[in-house]
């Protein structure tokens, strides 16, 4: 599994339409973690474990005339390396 992030949410007017059919389908699909803005602007930061973007942009569809989203950004955890001091 890759992780991927990106920050999405409904558009302005569509918040009950988008969590309705968020209901329909049972939610979020399992690894997918979502931390709302302090904001309360309806924004999101998506981390996301899945084998490709392709697979984020596909269950996004679902939504595509009533959400938005930024780019989708792979993150690639590097070890870090100890430091003598």
């Amino acid at each position: 599994m890759r992780k991927f992030y990106f920050v999405g949410g409904p558009k302005q007017g569509f918040f009950e339409e988008f969590f309705q059919r968020l209901v329909q389908i049972e939610g979020s699909p399992a690894g997918w973690k979502i931390f709302p803005h302090a904001s309360n602007d309806g924004k999101a930061l998506h981390i996301v474990e899945a084998e490709t973007k392709d697979e984020i942009s596909g269950h996004l569809q679902r939504f595509d005339d009533i959400y938005e989203r930024g780019e989708i950004i792979e993150i690639v955890e590097k070890p870090i390396k100890a430091v003598d001091i």
